[in-house]
Formats: structure tokens, C-alpha cells, sequence
């Protein structure tokens, strides 16, 4: 028979799954300038619902010569890995497909 704290794990453990804290979706870029994302052709999102890693967006890299910078912000018609944050408010771009 499982003691209370057992029981107790176990319920916290299947609320979590319940909440579906996140879940991964793909998207397609429809415009890089301003940035919008269309999730399975039914919802738009734009820069407030999104939060962009690394791997998506320009950075800029200091060298002893000077400054270097990398684009690799996102353009149109690119298929997009997304995290859809717990509450669905939230989407972070995690990488570009393919």
C-alpha cells in the first residue's frame, strides 16, 4: 500500500501533465519585418507573444578587428520550432527547421 507521501507525488506528478505546461508546435514566418507567425493557419502571433532564441535572431560578436554580426534573424516563409509556454500566451522560437 503506498504511504501518504507517495500518494502525494503522484497527484502533484499528474496535475503537471494535466496543465500541459508546454507543448511544441511548428509554425511559418508570414513576415520577418515585423515579425509574424502563423501557428496551423489559425492563429497569427506577433512579436508581443513571442520571446526568440538565439539561433533566430541577428547577434553581434566583438572581435579584436572590430564587430561582426551574424544574420540569422528569421525570413519569410521559414518553418519555425515553437514552445508553446504554459497558459498559451507565450510562444518561444526555439530553431528553424530544415
Amino acid at each position: 500500500m503506498p504511504n501518504m507521501i507517495e500518494l502525494v507525488k503522484k497527484a502533484a506528478v499528474d496535475a503537471v501533465a494535466a496543465s500541459d505546461p508546454v507543448a511544441f508546435l511548428t509554425g511559418k514566418v508570414t513576415s520577418a519585418q515585423p515579425l509574424k507567425i502563423s501557428v496551423e493557419q489559425r492563429l497569427t502571433l506577433g512579436k508581443e507573444h513571442l520571446m526568440l532564441s538565439g539561433l533566430v535572431k541577428d547577434q553581434k560578436i566583438e572581435t579584436e578587428n572590430g564587430t561582426i554580426t551574424l544574420k540569422l534573424g528569421l525570413k519569410a516563409e521559414e518553418t519555425v520550432i515553437l514552445l508553446r509556454m504554459q497558459g498559451g500566451q507565450k510562444f518561444f522560437v526555439l530553431d528553424r527547421m530544415g
